[in-house]
């Protein structure tokens, strides 16, 4: 991510973020552990653009990417 895009704070449950930290590989941050949980649930569109701006531009928060590409909508 840039370094424009802030860090934030979630709130959740003590017992969400233990399970979540001894799922997250050491070899990951958790911005990438993020993403890779909820990749199933990304439309492909969103995936390959994700995935061509990090081979060619400036990382970009995922919501930013959204915001530009809204007509890519949300599967629920």
């Amino acid at each position: 991510m840039s370094t424009a895009d802030s860090m934030s704070s979630i709130p959740a449950h003590r017992s969400t973020i233990a399970l979540l930290q001894r799922l997250k590989p050491k070899s990951k941050n958790w911005d990438d552990f993020l993403l890779s949980a909820f990749e199933d649930f990304l439309p492909p569109e969103t995936v390959e653009e994700l995935e061509r701006r990090e081979k060619n531009e400036k990382s970009s928060a995922f919501a930013e990417v959204e915001k530009r590409h809204s007509r890519w909508g949300r599967r629920h």
